[in-house]
């Protein structure tokens, strides 16, 4: 592209208002020369004054005669504005589509076409317009002359008197005023500066719109392209000359000044096919003004298999998300909209014929709108060792179900049926469940995919020691509403940040205000794009009747040859009591053979390993290398199992695997130690 030559920078032109020097006020005045005389208000003057102020006023301004000219030009400008209707700037966007469909034989008779009807549209028009003005013109015209024939000298004196009036009401200075004069002053760009994107009015006007923007942040791009414009803003395709797409995102909030879009208003995202190109969206307005109903779902008619309608795409594709086999997690700070989205995918579990829905909250309410349709619901903190056991026998049926496949002929997977359903376990606020739980449901993720026994996590930010790279390695759905920053990397994945995905340029709401709640980003599920979705909302009176509905026509539970290979009954969980606190560091130990399955042997790293994700104290602190930490981790088990025991033999076994020394401790030891065989 060849650059034109730079001229001389020349001042901005700045566009003031006419003087809006007050007028004198009534009443004793100071003369610049420092004397006092008395001016006399209005109504004290004659009318022989007020005549001779009126001529002088007339003759001054040539008896209106100008007035009413430029009144009557102004009305004649409206006429011709009345004539073209839009037609030319609409005519002028069909033949800019036509040159930017070039190669695209399809779109280009298509845009061809539309010039063609944007024409004789333009023409019908002028008929219709010019034949309305000429049959009131007639009619005026026949009214005045006839008139003025039947009314003499006098009556066409006062008609003249009056069209003149009128042509001057309509141009005297006041009316300029009010449109000349709005009362703000403004800096006229430059020639080649940016201007907003909502002066533009067509295709090549926002791609002009959006170059000039990108070259005023040193942005170097070397094509521009806009593409479909919607309700809400424009979508604008650039290729950049050198760079990466990061720059653009890094530069998103500076780059809303120039187009003065609102705060977090461009989103960008890369295109994985091209390096160099990347898709902005400039949302001017709420792409989710127009949501769709809350589908309608009745009892028992869904399976888990079916792509069910969740949420709506800020590009207007309704989102379908299919949970068969998917784990999946939810964050989004208070006021973020976890509640709405879990339920919402509530709503749609507890409609599925062939799945058990388990509600886990030790923090909040839950699902509590579709309490009737759950199988088991557990509550509040101090229900945690209920959770706790829950999540055992959820276990426990997953490693059962695993050895069911081949004599069910189920294949590879579990095949969900109302009598053999899938279970998914619902758990909100994860982060404040117990170590012990948390190691359970890492366990659960790592073997229930294959048995359909599947986890939902929801919490309102992604830390490390909770949501640990074991949780996001194992979740394949993933849905992050307004967050912050460094949830980002703990949930999407490093680069997610530069690939686009940017909830933490979401706002959650703010006392009346809505703001962004309800809208998340979504990595998983058939989901590419970093894309804003808006998850459809469902009041709690909804979800009672729909849940008193489903429970009403009855709702799948857990089939009996799952329940006793697996050995276990969720009708005693009230007999289920608070066990005592193992110290630390052995509870960690044990967790982490819990997390991995319970394999008969685990090495001292493998155990370090889920020990340093799971708790701030064990890892390593500030400069500590990572080995120092783990011995001081083995010291305390030491420690603290012969607290537990003194018998109790804590050093590390050696073994060989594979031809290769290891040493690490097994979990008959730990079994002794916590007194799970009493």
């Amino acid at each position: 592209m060849t650059t034109a030559p730079q001229q001389p920078v020349e001042r901005p032109t700045l566009t003031i208002v006419k003087d809006n020097t007050p007028e004198p006020v009534e009443g004793t005045v100071v003369e610049h020369h420092g004397a006092t005389v008395a001016a006399r208000p209005d109504w004290i003057l004659a009318a022989s004054e007020h005549a001779k102020a009126a001529g002088q006023h007339a003759a001054k301004n040539w008896l209106y005669v100008g007035w009413a000219a430029r009144g009557y030009w102004r009305l004649a400008g409206r006429w011709f504005a009345g004539l073209d209707d839009d037609y030319r700037q609409m005519i002028r966007t069909a033949r800019a589509d036509v040159k930017a469909a070039h190669g695209n034989s399809a779109a280009e008779q298509a845009a061809k076409h539309r010039v063609e009807q944007l024409y004789a549209a333009r023409k019908q028009h002028r008929i219709v317009y010019s034949a309305k003005t000429g049959a009131w013109v007639t009619t005026a015209g026949a009214a005045g002359g006839l008139t003025v024939a039947a009314g003499g000298v006098w009556t066409s004196l006062l008609l003249g008197i009056a069209t003149i009036a009128y042509g001057a009401w309509r141009g005297q200075p006041a009316a300029i005023a009010a449109e000349d004069d709005p009362g703000r002053i403004e800096i006229l760009a430059e020639e080649g500066e940016p201007f907003p994107i909502a002066d533009a009015t067509n295709r090549t006007e926002a791609a002009e719109c959006v170059r000039r923007a990108l070259v005023s942040e040193g942005i170097a791009v070397a094509e521009v392209e806009a593409g479909r414009r919607y309700d809400w803003g424009w979508e604008i395709n650039v290729r950049l000359k050198k760079g990466t797409p990061a720059d653009l995102i890094a530069k998103a909030g500076d780059l809303e000044t120039p187009l003065d879009l609102p705060v977090d208003g461009l989103l960008c995202q890369p295109l994985r096919t091209s390096r160099a190109r990347a898709t902005l969206r400039l949302v001017e307005g709420d792409p989710f003004v127009k949501m769709p109903p809350l589908p309608d779902r009745a009892p028992n008619s869904g399976r888990l298999r079916d792509r069910a309608l969740l949420a709506l795409r800020m590009d207007g594709q309704q989102t379908e998300l299919s949970f068969l086999g998917l784990h999946f997690i939810v964050i989004a700070s208070s006021g973020g909209g976890k509640s709405v989205t879990m339920r919402s995918i509530g709503d749609v579990l507890t409609a599925c014929d062939d799945t058990v829905v388990i509600d886990l909250d030790p923090g909040g309410n839950g699902l509590e709108p579709l309490a009737e349709a759950v199988g088991v619901r557990v509550v509040g903190a101090d229900q945690m060792h209920l959770i706790e056991a829950v999540l055992e026998r959820l276990l426990k049926v997953a490693k059962a179900r695993a050895t069911l496949l081949g004599k069910l002929g189920m294949g590879d997977n579990w095949v969900p049926t109302r009598e053999c359903p899938a279970i998914v376990a619902l758990i909100d606020e994860y982060p404040q469940l117990s170590p012990k739980a948390k190691a359970l449901v890492v366990a659960i993720l790592r073997v229930g995919r294959k048995a359909r026994v599947q986890v939902g996590l929801a919490a309102q930010e992604a830390t490390k020691d909770s949501i640990g790279a074991a949780i996001a390695d194992s979740i394949a759905l993933k849905i992050v509403g307004p967050a912050r920053h460094q949830d980002i990397v703990q949930v999407f994945g490093a680069g997610a940040g530069a690939n686009g995905y940017r909830p933490d340029r979401l706002h959650p709401a703010q006392g009346e205000d809505p703001a962004d709640a309800g809208k998340a980003y979504i990595m998983g599920g058939g989901q590419h794009d970093p894309l804003i979705h808006k998850f459809i909302s469902m009041t709690p009176d909804e979800g009672k009747e729909r849940a008193a509905a489903r429970a009403a026509a009855g709702r799948p539970w857990i089939d009996d040859i799952s329940l006793k290979t697996a050995g276990v009954s969720f009708d005693d969980l009230d007999t289920v009591k608070p066990s005592a606190a193992l110290p630390e560091a052995v509870e960690l130990a044990r967790l982490a053979f819990t997390a991995a399955g319970d394999p008969e042997r685990m090495t001292s790293e493998e155990i370090y390993e889920y020990v340093s994700s799971a708790s701030e104290t064990w890892a390593p602190q500030d400069d500590e290398e990572p080995a120092k930490a783990m011995a001081r981790f083995q010291e305390a088990l030491r420690r603290q199992a012969a607290e537990l025991d003194p018998d109790a033999d804590m050093k590390t076994k050696q073994w060989r695997d594979e031809g290769t020394r290891r040493s690490g401790y097994y979990l008959s030891t730990l079994i002794d130690l916590v007194g799970e065989n009493a």
